[in-house]
């Protein structure tokens, strides 16, 4: 049906067509356009031109232009302008044009033209694929109502400015030949009955090459770094690389970069990958390259040496941890010779390297490799092992430690070995010790017995081999060596077995050595062996000890002396009343000019006295170097047994023996008295000291023989002549020898009125002294009344104070006479009192002396310890005192395995003071143990350690403070040790003066000291010295309490309690001389002397504290 617009133009035309009819008769038709040609086309419009047709005008002319539109309908249009554009068309299709002219309504003729609208532009224009030289490009047919027959052309840039076209039918179209990773721009259009339509253009990217030289660079046990060169191309820059793997399950994994290499990681160990490699450009992407890796195995695990030898080491390891514990090879790398590496491998977890020297570093690596991809590698510091020891022996040995020598083990480098000593111990435990040096002194050892010994050098943590060696301790020293008897040509010495774990099979080896070089020696299996064929008087060194198992002990040694020859041709030279020279012969010795002579006298009594058989002599000694001696200071009258005999190194040979008189003494005439009368004279004399038997008188011609007993009682001579003056002389009779006559010149009175008055004188001197006598008991009885009540015990035979000195003097007389007879009293007083615990067999070595044994009621037991026979016994007694049965404590001098006894005593006893009166070693011979530390370095004995904290030395005594620390109770205990070191052992110091200042010193400190247990007071025996000190302070503490003392009943007292007590004569009547000494200083003297020694007491205390 045609649309109303259609039949108007319809119409229209028919009315243009009359009128031309019409008018055609009328004018000439004008001339067709001209040149009608397309002058352009679009995808809905044409434009068409043309030129006038000559002679027209144009003011009176239009030109009409009409084509075929949708369907069969035509369109027509005028317009006045030689160029006409038809739009609203559709594209690429085909219309037929007709153009003509009408002037003054005169049609001119048609011209027509087809003309074909420009396709649409090609749709979806785009890159379908490409490569790294083409691009395939894909488009949609244009929109229009045909889409049939269209032609297509592609252009791009060619080489230089040259572009590239060509033409297709289909809708896509491969460029090729182009430049890879470039970039192009496309045109695309269509064309359709030659015209064509706008064009389509778009940018298009050929892909990069692909990746070159696709390598794996580095891997690990879990990562893969991949590296590549960058692909050919014009233009390296401005690529994105991408890289793919398998991840866990199907899924892959893509990472991309802009560099070449690229680290793949989190991947499993000893495992294989499949990588793809491309790059990328404009967001194109080029062709893969795909490469299989493998990450590396994991490092082996718990690389150790598992052993080692001086010249191998065993490395082991555990499979690396993986997926996959198969098909793993492991490297195992070492330094080799030089500079170069040794390199192995095995298929197991262990490899012995081996060829190494010994006692040196190595570094090993170890990896495991697995599809020829190795693993991180371990290292691990190994060490060989040192060689073996050389040369181990003995080197030297006692009883309780063996020293073991070797020589520094061969290798490269003999510095920093640590040596291993290995022994046996107690039980079935080994004892292990380490050195740096190649000698070690094992300790702590049984004497006597056989140990084997390992040693074993180590070096950087390493053993080596060990070397064993069998070796045994020395014997213990014999025990007790003593002289057991000796002469002028042997010595007999005896011991006791060593101590040990084993009694049986020692060989006892003894030497000496004169005051020649010679050297002798003998060995026994007996404890005692005598040396016959000495010199006489010659000090021999000698050395004894035991071998066991070829073992010598160490040497006990001991100096001794034969006894010299004993003096011949003994005689006596000379004597008068009071002296005695003894002559003699020297013995026909090597050593005579070197000897010391001894002479020891005692009186033998007087024949006109009483003998005592019981009475011991109390014997004097003197010495010379001469062959005589003169003994002086004898008792006239007197016979004296004598004894002299040579001695050197204090050994005294066999003694010779003389009796000899000394010359009675004179006597002193007293008076010479006219009897009444004158006819007679009654001379009176003295008695002579010493011994006499009868008198010789003689007055004038009268001579007469008087006993022994008319001394001192007056003699009458008759017979004589009143008013004379006559001559008289008394002598001494003694045995054989006369004394010097006494003279006297008596004269006789001329009446007898003067005998009355003698008379009466002596009634008056008798009556005076019966007074006296009297008064004098009285005293005593009221001062014995006084004494205090609280006394432990009184002393009978008490002396005053005021008479003390006539009790020294009287006892003085005839050489000491009535001390002898009052020591003898009390050496012969024996108490036997059990001794049963000191005489035990498991304490006898704790005694010095087997005559001073402490009484079982009075001795001081220790606190007994566990399993230890006889640990309650010490060698010490309890002491009375003036007011306490156990004011002091005497004990013998330590001995050397007595020492830890003696400080349990002063710890137990709580004592606060010792007192020491012997020096620890006199005339050569040990007295006492040295018990305190020599500096300040401390003293452990079990739990008691003692350290000395001060010392201050005096020219007779030393005072040392000392602390006492029990490491068990950890308590202190506080002592202060008084030594006295001018004491001789069985002696007597040689004045009282020293030890009196000594005993107010320590009077003062125990007065000042409050709390405690009792002082211990020891020398060597614990009985003569301390005994004398005891003494002393006991009686001046009564003398000045009460006035009076008895030194006799005391020392009594005190041997009931421990035997020998003050052990000497001597040192008995010392304790009177230095009694008598105190009373003879003045009050004066004694309060200066007392200020004095305060003072010294005071600069003792703070020098010692300020040590």
């Amino acid at each position: 049906m045609a649309s109303p617009g259609g039949g108007l133009r319809t119409w229209g035309s028919l009315v243009l067509l009359g009128l031309c009819s019409w008018t055609g008769a009328r004018a000439a038709a004008p001339n067709p356009v001209r040149n009608l040609s397309v002058e352009a086309q679009t995808t809905s419009s044409i434009t068409l031109s043309w030129e006038a047709p000559e002679g027209l005008n144009p003011q009176n002319s239009t030109y009409w232009i009409q084509w075929t539109g949708q369907g069969d309908k035509n369109e027509t249009r005028n317009t006045t302008d030689i160029r006409f554009t038809a739009d609203r068309l559709d594209p690429g299709s085909s219309y037929e044009f007709s153009v003509w002219v009408e002037e003054g309504g005169v049609n001119s003729s048609q011209k027509t033209l087809k003309a074909t609208t420009a396709p649409n532009a090609v749709g979806n224009l785009s890159v379908e694929t490409w490569t790294n030289s083409s691009i395939t490009l894909h488009w949609t047919v244009p929109d229009g109502p045909s889409p049939q027959n269209y032609i297509y052309w592609v252009q791009w840039p060619g080489d230089g400015d040259k572009n590239e076209t060509r033409n297709t039918t289909v809708t896509s179209y491969t460029v090729e030949g182009l430049q890879s990773a470039s970039s192009y721009e496309f045109s695309v259009w269509a064309e359709k009955n030659g015209v064509p339509g706008s064009r389509k253009t778009l940018e298009g990217f050929t892909a990069p090459n692909a990746v070159g030289n696709l390598s794996v660079e580095t891997w690990t046990n879990s990562s893969i770094t991949l590296h590549w060169t960058v692909p050919n191309g014009p233009s390296p820059q401005n690529y994105i690389y991408w890289v793919q793997w398998p991840g866990d399950g199907d899924k892959n994994e893509t990472r991309n970069t802009t560099v070449t290499s690229y680290t793949v990681e989190g991947l499993q160990s000893a495992s294989s990958y499949e990588f793809s490699v491309w790059a990328e450009k404009n967001g194109v992407p080029g062709s893969r390259k795909t490469l299989e890796g493998f990450t590396a195995p994991n490092a082996v695990g718990n690389l150790s040496v598992e052993t080692w030898t001086n010249s191998s080491i065993t490395l082991h390891w555990t499979v690396p941890d993986g997926p996959s514990p198969q098909n793993y090879i492991y490297w195992v790398q070492w330094p080799g010779d030089g500079d170069k590496n040794e390199t192995r491998n095995t298929t197991v977890t262990s490899y012995a390297v081996e060829g190494l020297q010994s006692a040196s570093f190595y570094e090993f690596s170890v990896w495991a490799e697995k599809n020829g991809v190795p693993g991180s590698r371990k290292t691990l510091e190994g060490f060989t092992a040192p060689n073996a020891v050389g040369n181990l022996s003995v080197e030297t040995w006692t009883n309780s430690s063996i020293t073991l020598h070797w020589t520094v083990p061969d290798g490269p480098s003999p510095q920093n070995y640590i040596y291993w000593v290995q022994w046996p111990g107690d039980g079935d435990k080994n004892e292990t010790r380490n050195t740096t040096v190649t000698s070690y002194a094992v300790e702590g050892l049984q004497s006597a017995s056989f140990y084997e010994f390992s040693v074993w050098a180590e070096k950087n943590g390493v053993p080596g081999s060990r070397k064993t060696l069998e070796g045994f301790t020395a014997p213990n020293p014999v025990r007790n060596l003593r002289v057991e008897t000796r002469t002028n040509s042997s010595i007999t010495l005896s011991w006791e077995v060593p101590n040990g774990p084993d009694l049986l099979n020692y060989t006892y080896w003894v030497q000496w050595m004169g005051d020649s070089d010679k050297t002798d020696t003998q060995s026994s299996t007996n404890t005692s062996v005598t040396m016959d064929g000495l010199e006489p008087g010659t000090l021999y060194k000698f050395s004894v000890w035991a071998k066991k198992n070829d073992i010598p002990g160490s040497s006990e040694n001991l100096s001794i002396s034969t006894a010299p020859s004993e003096v011949t041709d003994l005689q006596k030279k000379t004597q008068t009343n009071n002296s005695i020279t003894l002559q003699w012969e020297a013995p026909a010795d090597p050593h005579a000019d070197f000897y010391i002579y001894s002479v020891q006298w005692a009186g033998g009594g007087h024949p006109q006295r009483e003998r005592d058989p019981q009475r011991q002599l109390a014997y004097q000694t003197g010495k010379t170097n001469e062959t005589w001696y003169v003994v002086e200071a004898l008792v006239p009258g007197t016979l004296y047994n004598f004894s002299v005999w040579s001695e050197r190194n204090a050994v005294a040979s066999s003694t010779q023996s003389l009796h000899a008189s000394t010359d009675p003494d004179a006597v002193t005439i007293t008076s010479c008295i006219s009897t009444q009368g004158g006819y007679g004279v009654i001379l009176t004399w003295s008695c002579p000291t010493g011994g006499y038997e009868a008198f010789e008188l003689q007055v004038g011609d009268q001579q007469v023989s008087q006993d022994r007993s008319s001394c001192e009682t007056g003699v009458s001579v008759w017979g004589l002549q009143p008013a004379q003056a006559y001559a008289a002389t008394v002598t001494t009779i003694w045995s054989t020898m006369r004394a010097a006559p006494a003279s006297v010149t008596c004269h006789t009175e001329s009446t007898g009125v003067i005998a009355g008055a003698i008379v009466g004188v002596l009634l008056f001197l008798t009556l005076v002294g019966l007074l006296i006598f009297f008064l004098k008991k009285r005293y005593k009885t009221s001062q014995k009344k006084s004494a205090p009540q609280d006394l432990v015990f009184s002393f009978p035979g008490d002396i005053q104070a005021a008479d003390f000195a006539d009790h020294v003097r009287k006892n003085e007389k005839d050489s000491n006479c009535g001390f002898a007879e009052e020591y003898q009293h009390l050496a012969l007083e024996s108490h036997n009192q059990s001794q049963r615990v000191a005489s035990a067999p498991e304490n006898s070595a704790k005694n010095r002396y087997r005559n001073v044994l402490p009484y079982d009621w009075s001795r001081v037991p220790l606190r007994p310890i566990s399993g230890e026979p006889g640990s309650d016994y010490i060698n010490a007694s309890f002491m009375p005192g003036l007011w306490s049965p156990r004011e002091f404590i005497a004990a013998q001098g330590p001995l050397p395995q007595t020492v830890g006894d003696f400080w349990r005593l002063v710890w137990e006893q709580q004592s606060h003071t010792l007192v020491m009166l012997t020096n620890c070693t006199e005339f050569g011979r040990v007295k006492c143990e040295h018990y305190w530390p020599l500096d300040a370095q401390p003293c452990t004995y079990g739990h008691l350690q003692v350290t000395l904290e001060g010392e201050k030395a005096m020219e007779n005594w030393t005072i040392r403070d000392l602390q006492l620390w029990h490491t068990q109770e950890q308590k202190i205990l506080h002592v202060r040790q008084f030594h006295y070191v001018a004491w001789p052992d069985h002696g007597v110091p040689h004045s009282p003066d020293p030890l009196l200042a000594f005993w107010k010193i320590l009077r003062q400190w125990l007065d000042q000291t409050q709390g405690g247990g009792p002082p211990i007071v020891h020398c060597s025996a614990g009985v003569g010295r301390t005994g004398t000190l005891i003494a002393l302070d006991v009686l001046l503490r009564q003398l000045e309490c009460e006035g009076f003392l008895s030194p006799f009943s005391y020392v009594r007292k005190m041997r009931e309690s421990r035997p020998l007590m003050v052990q000497t004569e001597a040192q008995y009547v010392f304790l009177h001389q230095c009694i008598l000494r105190f009373l003879q200083q003045s009050s004066l003297a004694l309060a200066k002397e007392e200020a004095t020694y305060e003072n010294l007491v005071f600069e003792n205390e703070a020098a010692i504290h300020a040590c």
